[in-house]
């Protein structure tokens, strides 16, 4: 007696169980090692250190150190922070350093002591508190590790977004 239906993968009908053996696309796999994701619902209270990202689509509580931290709309952080980028679509409250770029977009909210590198605030996006531009004497003293990425490079060596331009000979 075989207990699954081969053509739709169904457990028979003698059986109280059922089973659904397709395959589903998880947001789980698209993820790269060294990020954690808050997931809409989720409280964490607590230390988070990721050489990566921390999405936050819940809420958190305490400190983060991470590469990037995303607080997503809907979700927020409450706590001490420091990241080389942050992007704010939901509600931040604490102490932020960003080595980077601060993004916050036209849904977000940051408050409290606020340093960052470069700033962009989309319009209806808020930002209250001690806010302050981090000098380079500042960012040294800090413990963020700026990642050199590809395109810092290239826009150093003049490559900009679209590539090093040729000029070709006639």
């Amino acid at each position: 007696m075989a207990i699954f239906d081969d053509e739709n993968n169904n457990q028979s009908s003698g059986s109280p169980f059922t089973r659904s053996t397709t395959s589903r696309t998880s947001s789980m796999d698209s993820t790269k090692e060294g990020n954690i994701h808050i997931g809409s619902g989720v409280s964490v209270n607590g230390e988070i250190n990721a050489p990566n990202e921390v999405i936050v689509n819940g809420k958190h509580t305490g400190k983060v150190a991470a590469g990037k931290i995303s607080v997503k709309n809907g979700g927020g952080v409450d706590g001490e922070t420091a990241v080389e980028t942050a992007e704010i679509e939901g509600n931040y409250d604490g102490n932020l350093q960003v080595a980077g770029t601060l993004s916050v977009s036209s849904s977000g909210v940051a408050k409290g002591e606020i340093r960052y590198k470069d700033l962009e605030i989309a319009l209806g996006g808020k930002i209250s508190g001690t806010i302050a531009e981090m000098s380079d004497e500042d960012f040294q003293k800090s413990k963020i590790k700026l990642v050199k990425d590809e395109e810092e490079t290239n826009k150093k060596s003049g490559g900009g977004f679209f590539g090093t331009a040729k000029e070709e000979d006639n």
